[in-house]
């Protein structure tokens, strides 16, 4: 596992999985669909997490390929919540997870987002359980398709 740095903001929003633009070009050239080929290749599991911030908890429903370690991926995400990690483009993630908590925002706000993507190391996370089941059903019919093409 490496440390993240291509992370990709998601919406998912009426059964649609879609990236924000993120304005490098490293997001535009399609290492996303590799990834999940490689996650459905291994199959679909999913963990949970905890990060904190101000002594409060914020559990990370997480979706990755069989034999993924979610308990080795959670530093990560806590450096993540406190801007500590260096990654190519800003993910809103530490601002989500303070609006989680009623905590203030940066002046970005948390937007649309609420999947997050590592495409590197193959993972997606979000903070509800709820959307956690309804992008599994996603990635169940993205896996689909795929394998009828």
């Amino acid at each position: 596992m490496k440390s993240p740095y291509f992370v990709q903001r998601c919406e998912l929003l009426d059964g649609r999985l879609e990236y924000d633009y993120m304005g490098s070009t490293e997001f535009e050239v399609g290492d996303q669909p590799q990834s999940l080929k490689r996650i459905f290749e291994k199959g679909l599991v999913w963990g949970t997490v905890t990060v904190t911030l101000d002594n409060k908890s914020v559990v990370v429903h997480m979706i990755a390929a069989e034999g993924f370690s979610f308990e080795e991926y959670q530093p990560y995400l806590q450096k993540m919540v406190e801007r500590e990690l260096r990654l190519k483009e800003r993910t809103e993630f530490d601002d989500a997870v303070r609006k989680q908590l009623n905590l203030a925002t940066d002046s970005f706000g948390a937007g649309p987002t609420n999947v997050w993507f590592d495409f590197e190391n193959d993972v997606l996370w979000t903070l509800s359980k709820n959307k956690r089941k309804s992008l599994v059903a996603v990635l169940r019919g993205i896996q689909q398709k795929w394998s009828e093409t």
